[in-house]
């Protein structure tokens, strides 16, 4: 078992979960339900955090649970959601288990990328659906939190992402992707990509007027439609695991289906 010292540094490392009642879940969840209906779904929420994306979930799906690694959010749940402690290198579930699996801003801080995609692919149903989100490394500002050495240096610094990992990573504990190195890792580990688009950042914690939030929230949605679309914060991926059936499914949506509460 990890002493009290090393889960301290691997919570340092990442950063804390999204906060409850933030326009950042709002805003992720109201991308993912555009293109995935969750009804009748048996759904993992991988890197679960405090349950707050998990909570939204289950209000739609036929069943969810929350997986993390960190006890202390699993004990943040605020609502009573099955949860497991365990790591996406390892999930403790029979192949095929599950109709869609979620991961939000999640897989940046796994110890092995890759190995969680296979995981993913490995409990999924055929033709069952992976929902990510990670960081996009076009984004001008780094939105994780930067260091020198120990030291915190914040978050939003301008430029950081846009370093060579081998420079970057000695700011940032968290990787990052562009869009090429995520479809390449996921097609390799077996699945079909059937949508890929990128949201702008939420802005909660920016210290900018009321007003000037929301209308920026409003126009954003317009340009993930416009080729500034590449600049967001993150990118938005939805992975099939691998059939020869068509691409038509049940599952997908081919617009809005259901609106972010």
């Amino acid at each position: 078992m990890a002493s009290l010292d090393s889960i301290a540094e691997l919570s340092w490392r990442r950063g804390g979960p999204a906060a409850y009642g933030s326009y950042a879940i709002e805003k992720r969840l109201q991308t993912l339900f555009r293109y995935v209906s969750l009804r009748g779904r048996r759904v993992l929420d991988l890197g679960c955090g405090n349950g707050c994306y998990t909570r939204e979930m289950a209000q739609r799906a036929r069943s969810v649970i929350g997986v993390d690694l960190e006890l202390s959010n699993l004990t943040s749940f605020q609502a009573r959601i099955p949860r497991l402690l365990a790591t996406g290198e390892k999930l403790p579930f029979s192949a095929a288990s599950f109709d869609i699996v979620t991961m939000i801003e999640v897989l940046e801080h796994t110890t092995d990328d890759r190995a969680v995609l296979a995981e993913c692919c490995r409990i999924l149903r055929p033709h069952g659906y992976l929902a990510l989100f990670v960081p996009n490394k076009l984004y001008p500002m780094e939105s994780h939190p930067c260091h020198v050495a120990k030291h915190s240096i914040g978050r939003n610094i301008p430029f950081v992402s846009w370093l060579p990992d081998s420079v970057r990573k000695h700011f940032c504990f968290a990787r990052i992707y562009s869009r090429r190195r995520l479809l390449t890792m996921a097609r390799e580990k077996g699945f079909v990509v059937e949508k890929v688009g990128y949201i702008y950042p939420p802005i909660d914690t920016f210290p900018l007027p009321q007003k000037l939030k929301r209308f920026y929230r409003n126009i954003s949605w317009k340009l993930e439609e416009s080729p500034l679309q590449a600049f967001g914060v993150s990118i938005f991926a939805l992975l099939r695991k691998g059939s020869s059936i068509s691409v038509e499914s049940t599952v997908l949506a081919q617009r809005p289906c259901e609106p972010a509460q």
